[in-house]
């Protein structure tokens, strides 16, 4: 079998750690791969040491320390897979880790990248994919997170280049890293920035680990320093993106806006509310429409079945009012699948957005099933199912949608279907 992924190391110093890294590597990677290191002038000898240690290895020694992004570009033109991964040093790959990534890209063509979910050497989340603020600041999200099992594949603003497999092809397609940053930091992110002008996305697939230790090659104040010279860079080439977003400084005292940033590059942002049991089929529909979309399914116990493998955000929270107050103004459509009190205190928080009630799971429904069960108490029970529909009708008579035509409808208007023919 032929490899399809190149691996591209970028050292500067640490001979011994890209070393270990790709040990590591060559341990929880049975499948073929190439790999390419580029060493930017080490001064302590590493290119010298990585040329007579590694082995089923090209090994590239640069006059210069060109930096991470130049280092990079030199090492895919050393490459000849479909798949170039980006790869620090400092990371180390897990069991199982790349399947689930070109599988991913396998089965979506229109990703140019994909990161696994990255976590810290104690298990906590380092970044399932990034976010940037119109100041220019990143986050990453989920960072410092214990809980592991809430991430689901999404498309992302951008991910870390410490661990990002991309297709070779959308890569030239962009030019590359842009030469005009110094040494380190924001070329990722201006590379995918980049990908996305030219109609590509970026994922991350959550069903893939790897460990990093953040700055695991520089130290913290180094890489404070070379962010912030970078960063003026990007805000020069990025100026119009930049003007559409709030800022990421001081955003934990505004939590709508980091919400909003998150799902900033999806399509639109659907909101189901759903009791214990609720119509799989339709969700499965909604997800279906447009894989893009974010969809967040709100719920008062955890389903049975794994959403969150399917792309949907699945949120267990005994509190709607401040969960929806959190998020105010973030949904585009919110889809009820009962009339409980969740979907009146979400909706609420959610003025801007479209409102479906579904009429099928309304509470005379469960009237007249138990009217159909016992026939010996008729007369009284034809009249509660008479006054609950009439009640239910008063009350949402401004706000219900009564035919899944309608629905249709509505989900057109936000993006999430094409039109139908009339």
């Amino acid at each position: 079998m032929s490899p399809r992924v190149t691996f591209v190391l970028v050292t500067y110093g640490g001979g011994e750690m890209a070393a270990r890294c790709l040990e590591v590597l060559a341990e929880h990677t049975p499948e073929p791969y190439e790999v390419v290191v580029v060493d930017s002038a080490s001064p302590d000898g590493t290119g010298q040491w990585l040329e007579e240690n590694l082995e089923n290895a090209t090994v590239v020694r640069l006059d210069s320390n060109l930096g991470f992004g130049a280092g990079c570009n030199v090492g895919v033109e050393h490459a000849g897979t479909e798949f170039v991964c980006f790869l620090n040093a400092d990371v180390e790959v897990t069991e199982g880790w790349l399947p689930p990534l070109l599988a991913f890209l396998d089965g979506k063509p229109e990703a140019a990248a994909v990161a696994p979910l990255m976590v810290f050497p104690d298990g906590r989340v380092q970044e399932a994919g990034s976010l940037l603020g119109g100041d220019a600041y990143s986050r990453g999200w989920g960072d410092g997170q214990s809980d592991v099992e809430s991430f689901y594949p999404r498309v992302v603003d951008y991910a870390s280049a410490a661990c990002l497999v991309m297709r070779r092809k959308a890569f030239y397609q962009v030019g590359g890293f842009s030469p005009e940053y110094h040494i380190a930091y924001y070329e990722d992110t201006d590379l995918q920035f980049m990908l996305r002008r030219h109609g590509w996305q970026v994922w991350v697939q959550p069903a893939s680990t790897v460990v990093h230790v953040r700055h695991g090659t520089s130290s913290t104040a180094t890489a404070e320093r070379l962010s912030d010279i970078n960063r003026e860079v990007f805000r020069r080439r990025h100026a119009d993106d930049l003007a559409t977003r709030p800022p990421s400084l001081g955003i934990h005292e505004h939590p709508h806006r980091l919400w909003w940033l998150r799902d900033r590059p999806t399509t639109a942002r659907v909101l189901v509310v759903a009791d214990e049991e609720f119509d799989e089929d339709l969700l499965t529909e909604l997800r279906d429409r447009d894989p893009e979309a974010a969809v967040t399914l709100f719920i008062t116990e955890e389903p049975e079945r794994d959403w969150r493998a399917a792309g949907v955000e699945v949120v267990v929270d005994e509190d709607p009012a401040k969960w929806s107050r959190e998020r105010v103004g973030l949904y585009d459509v919110v889809l009820a699948l009962g009339p409980g009190t969740a979907a009146a205190e979400i909706t609420e928080w959610q003025p801007q957005a479209a409102r479906v009630l579904r009429l099928d799971v309304l509470p005379h429904v469960a009237w007249e099933k138990k009217y159909a069960r016992d026939r010996k108490r008729e007369d009284a029970i034809r009249a509660g199912v008479e006054r609950t529909k009439l009640a239910n009708a008063k009350k949402w008579a401004q706000t219900v949608v009564r035919a899944d035509a309608v629905l249709d409808d509505v989900l057109v208007d936000c993006g999430l279907a094409p039109a139908r023919t009339r």
